[in-house]
């Protein structure tokens, strides 16, 4: 049942409000697929602006890391690649996926970004149904929220 909801959230928003809203979870669906359609293996932060632009940032299947800022229709508008020596770290796309249900799960209603710490923490930031902050933290593997923010 969780993953009719998530899949019809992040697939079907076209007519729900959250499909117009800054920062919706379609966004977020919309740079994961950029992010795979550049090559992107493992997805570091995904970041949707107020005037819905996003930024996603990760590392190439050559090992490149990359910053990659869009437009609101997930168009690349710029690109910056750097070689990266140390361990490469984050997320897959189903894994970003999961944790965005999972924010969704526990009341997050629009996205700001999502961000893989090298602490071994998912922290997902955005607005609950009425528009007050909320941030959700998760560990790496676990997808039950260790600490959840209202502001």
């Amino acid at each position: 049942m969780k993953k009719l909801v998530a899949m019809t959230l992040l697939s079907g928003l076209v007519a729900s409000p959250f499909a117009l809203a800054a920062g919706s979870f379609d966004d977020a669906e919309k740079a994961i697929k950029a992010g795979l359609d550049y090559n992107m293996t493992h997805f570091r932060s995904i970041e949707v602006d107020d005037d819905r632009d996003m930024e996603i940032e990760g590392w190439l299947d050559d090992g490149m890391y990359v910053e990659l800022d869009l437009d609101h229709n997930a168009t690349i508008e710029k690109e910056k690649r750097r070689k990266h020596d140390g361990e490469i770290w984050g997320l897959s796309a189903d894994d970003v996926r999961a944790y965005l249900e999972a924010a969704h799960n526990n009341g997050m209603a629009t996205i700001d970004e999502l961000e893989v710490k090298a602490n071994g923490h998912v922290e997902v930031e955005g607005e609950d149904q009425n528009g007050q902050d909320l941030d959700i933290r998760f560990r790496v593997g676990d997808r039950t929220p260790v600490k959840v923010d209202r502001n």
